[in-house]
């Protein structure tokens, strides 16, 4: 048997199993939800990387598949979605409301972060999103501009406001839809969550960046899958006309970023979305489960690392040149799952997995079909980790785990504060009158 045959049976498998396990769940729920869009996702990754092992310029790029690099695969991704099936699975009769005026400030906050970036974005609007669609070069002068851009990046801080607002990014997409739950909700707090939303996708389209349009398009569709049985019909039908609009005009500039980037070379715009879409399966069979080394956690826990080692790399630029003698990089995709067996490699990658989650599950089970707000957030927060990394990488890496701290801090807060007023029923009572 050829090369090449083996390699197409191997990532048709790997297909089929996504797709039996879509309809598995589906048959288990009945209904579409956060799982179904999760795994529904999963699925046309593996389409598109049938597509790209077989387009005749990009399939040389890739070493000849093994089965068991794909079965570790699966098995991580069905970890990381476990708290997610378990909560569909075992679903709630209502959402707990938090006894606390927290979500206010958190709500002003970004409203107000989100309202800064406009005259950016206003200033930008000329030389960003029209200037995409009359100037063939403007996508990928946006993209090599904030390349460059990226070589300072973590060197200083330089807009606290931006910050702030991207650190709180998915809780603006998870407040939004809890708000649009609620029959008492606050409409100003209510459009204000949703502009916040809409802001996280404009700002990075001006910088001719796809993934994280796609990245933040893909947690507001998982927001409202998981919401989606606790929005009236009514908010829902509107939500659905208004997101398909939306999503028209948002992939308009994506595409056309895409045409700018790719459309003069020689495979053309197709061959490139197929393997931009479809390369992180067949990297991560190729290389993330031995890489000849591992990073140390320099990329998933970025951040973290450098508040006690200076030597940690700063940016992406400089963890490339320290860990060039790898066999990959993030300059290529190989799922959340591949930058942690990068970071840790693939047996401490296991154990954290399967800790983390099982730790999630254990402090998400619903009480008497109530669950409160704080389990919700934590199942939300795991599912952001699977949608938005399971084409491209760990989406909280970097930087970005600021949003790793903010949300845990919101969950402990939640949590904490709800249990103390079980307790101390005199110190409900006071919250109580304060209201």
């Amino acid at each position: 048997m050829s090369t090449i045959v083996a390699d197409n049976l191997l990532i048709a498998l790997y297909l089929l199993v996504w797709i039996a396990t879509f309809v598995w769940y589906h048959w288990r729920r009945h209904k579409l939800d956060a799982g179904s869009a999760i795994i529904g996702s999963y699925v046309v990754y593996a389409v598109f990387s049938i597509l790209s092992l077989n387009d005749d310029l990009f399939s040389i790029q890739y070493d000849p598949l093994r089965l068991f690099p794909f079965i570790y695969l699966y098995v991580m991704l069905m970890i990381a979605l476990s708290p997610t099936i378990h909560h569909h699975f075992h679903p709630v009769q209502q959402l707990g409301e938090p006894n606390t005026r927290i979500l206010k400030p958190i709500c002003w906050l970004l409203i107000i972060c989100a309202i800064i970036q406009i005259p950016d974005i206003i200033q930008g609007f000329g030389d960003g999103i029209v200037k995409l669609f009359t100037d063939a070069s403007a996508g990928l002068e946006a993209y090599n501009e904030h390349a460059e851009e990226a070589v300072d990046a973590g060197t200083a801080i330089r807009n606290i406001p931006a910050i702030i607002f991207n650190a709180l990014y998915d809780i603006s997409i998870f407040l939004a839809f809890y708000y649009l739950s609620r029959k008492d909700r606050s409409i100003i707090f209510t459009i204000g969550t949703l502009f916040s939303a809409f802001i996280g996708l404009l700002i990075p389209i001006m910088k001719g960046e796809r993934s994280i349009v796609i990245t933040n398009l893909l947690t507001i569709i998982l927001g409202y899958m998981l919401f989606h049985e606790y929005i009236s019909k009514k908010i829902a039908r509107w939500f659905r006309w208004v997101g398909i609009v939306a999503l028209f005009l948002v992939l308009l500039p994506v595409a056309a970023i895409t045409v700018s980037r790719f459309g003069e070379r020689n495979a053309g715009v197709t061959g490139y979305v197929s393997w931009y879409v479809g390369q992180e399966n067949l990297y991560f069979n190729n290389c993330a489960m031995d890489a000849g080394g591992i990073r140390y956690g320099d990329r998933t826990m970025n951040l973290f690392k450098r508040l006690f080692d200076s030597s940690v790399p700063r940016n992406y630029t400089e963890r490339r040149y320290k860990y060039s003698n790898l066999k990959i990089d993030d300059y290529y995709f190989t799922t959340f799952v591949g930058d942690f067996c990068l970071d840790f490699g693939p047996i401490l990658a296991f154990v954290i997995f399967v800790v983390f989650n099982l730790w999630v599950l254990s402090n998400t089970s619903p009480h008497e079909g109530c669950l409160k707000l704080h389990q919700l957030l934590l199942i939300f927060f795991t599912a952001c980790i699977c949608i938005q990394g399971g084409m491209t990488l760990f989406a909280y890496s970097d930087g970005a785990n600021l949003k790793i701290i903010v949300t845990l801090l919101l969950y402990a807060y939640l949590r904490y504060h709800d249990l103390l007023l079980e307790k101390f029923p005199l110190l409900k009572h006071l919250s109580d009158s304060s209201q």
